[in-house]
C-alpha cells in the first residue's frame, strides 16, 4: 500500500506526525511530497520537515491514497496548488481514498470538485482568527454546505472513499481509520489497543 501526504509550510504539526506515524506503523509506504519550492517545509509551530520528494516529482504515480494534513495557513498552502488539486481529481475519478482534517476538507477538497456526492463530511468547527484573517464559525458550513456535520470527529464516507476529521486532537483517529480502510480492522485495532485510543 502506497499513500502520499501533501506537506506545504503551514501545516499543523500533530495532524502531519500522526499520519506519518500511524500509517507508517500499519505498514504503509507513506511518501511525504511538498507543494513548495524549497527543500525543507516549515509547520506551523515551527518544526521543520525535509520532505521525501517534492510534489512534481511523483504527483504521476498511482496512489492507493491521498492524505491530507490541515493548520494555517498550511491548508490553504495546499489549496493554493493547481498540481495538487489536478492530483486529487485524478485520484478520485480512478476511486482512491482520499483524507482532509481541519481545514483541508473545505479548503482542498472542495475546491477540488470532489465533495460533490458526499452525504457527510466533517472538517474544523471552530471560528479561527489569523493576523491576515478570521473564519468565523459558519464559514466552514458556508463552504461544505448542507453535508457539513460540526459534530463528527471523524467521517467516513465509503462510498466516495473520503475520510475527513475535525481537528488535532482527532488525528491519530483520523489516521486510524484510514489504516482500517487500506490495512484492515484487525491492522487499525491493534495499533489502537498499542496508543490506548478507543475508535
Amino acid at each position: 500500500m502506497k499513500a502520499l501526504l501533501p506537506v506545504a509550510d503551514g501545516n499543523e504539526e500533530i495532524e502531519f506526525c500522526a499520519l506519518v506515524d500511524v500509517l507508517r506503523r500499519a505498514s504503509i509506504d507513506v511518501t511525504v511530497a511538498s507543494v513548495e519550492a524549497r527543500e525543507t517545509v516549515v509547520l506551523q509551530k515551527g518544526l521543520r520537515v525535509v520532505p521525501d520528494a517534492k510534489l512534481e516529482d511523483v504527483a504521476d504515480e498511482v496512489w492507493d491514497a491521498i492524505v491530507l494534513p490541515g493548520g494555517v495557513p498550511g491548508a490553504m498552502n495546499l489549496g493554493a496548488s493547481e498540481l495538487l488539486r489536478s492530483t486529487i481529481q485524478r485520484h478520485h475519478a480512478g476511486g482512491g481514498l482520499l483524507g482532509a482534517i481541519c481545514l483541508s476538507p473545505a479548503l482542498v477538497l472542495k475546491p477540488a470538485g470532489v465533495l460533490e456526492h458526499v452525504k457527510k463530511v466533517t472538517g474544523n468547527p471552530l471560528a479561527i482568527k489569523t493576523p491576515d484573517q478570521a473564519w468565523p464559525a459558519d464559514a466552514f458550513t458556508k463552504l461544505l454546505g448542507s453535508a457539513f456535520d460540526p459534530k463528527l470527529r471523524v467521517c467516513v464516507d465509503r462510498e466516495n472513499n473520503i475520510v475527513t476529521s475535525q481537528t488535532p486532537g482527532t488525528a491519530v483517529e483520523y489516521a486510524l481509520a484510514l489504516v482500517e480502510l487500506l490495512q484492515g480492522k484487525k491492522v487499525a485495532t491493534e495499533i489502537s489497543e498499542y496508543f490506548l485510543v478507543k475508535t
